[in-house]
């Protein structure tokens, strides 16, 4: 085999620098798992919101969205359900189940400017039935499980 033959035209090596060397399993550690990555998304798209309304990605796609809300309806999720959305980010599954009338919903994440984004978006749909958190779920939960509730109860 030829020198560079098994070359990825330097993808992985840009991998590694940004996310340092891969790991045992060869995986590098992606960008997508640091705070500071999502703290600029989130800067970036709260400013775009704010300079033009775009509330920016639905992340996970919005049939994603309308399927849980099925699954939440065929298993008789009642509306007054606690529904906690974890990694909220700009919060449009929170507004969608808001419009479909549940009622007692929570959105934490750990960026303030996804929390930030969230509030405005919420307040532009003129919704109030929404609670927020800056609140870091992985590190609340490595307290004793009352922390985590003790968290939330706050919102």
């Amino acid at each position: 085999m030829s020198e560079g033959a098994d070359d990825d035209g330097g993808a992985g090596a840009a991998a590694r620098s940004r996310g340092g060397s891969p790991r045992g399993d060869g995986f590098s550690p992606s960008a997508l798992g640091t705070r500071e990555h999502w703290d600029a998304v989130y800067e970036r798209e709260l400013q775009t919101f704010q300079e033009y309304g775009d509330t920016g990605e639905i992340w996970f796609g919005e049939e994603s969205m309308t399927r849980l809300i099925r699954w939440m309806q065929k298993h008789k999720i009642p509306l007054d359900a606690s529904v906690l959305d974890i990694g909220t980010g700009n919060g449009v599954f929170l507004v969608e189940l808001a419009k479909f009338g549940f009622s007692n919903i929570t959105g934490i994440d750990y960026s303030p400017s996804a929390i930030q984004l969230s509030g405005n978006i919420i307040e532009k749909e003129g919704l109030s039935n929404i609670k927020l958190k800056d609140l870091n779920f992985l590190k609340s939960c490595g307290h004793p499980g009352s922390a985590l509730e003790a968290d939330l109860e706050t919102v």
